[in-house]
């Protein structure tokens, strides 16, 4: 590996960090905004999944 591909894989590594903590600061924004109801829950409750995978035996 030469310099350029070690720089590549530096900056890949740094920008999926960087996502990952924009990803988890949203979350969190998101749930202390909605009272503790989090986005994938809000997501099933409005596209009527929320009943699918709560079965009622």
């Amino acid at each position: 590996m030469n310099g350029d591909d070690i720089a590549g894989l530096v900056g890949l590594g740094i920008g999926v960090l960087a996502f990952i903590a924009l990803s988890v600061f949203e979350m969190k924004l998101y749930k202390r905004e909605h009272n503790g109801e989090g986005m994938v829950h809000h997501w099933f409750a409005t596209h009527h999944l929320s009943d699918w995978i709560h079965r009622k035996h």
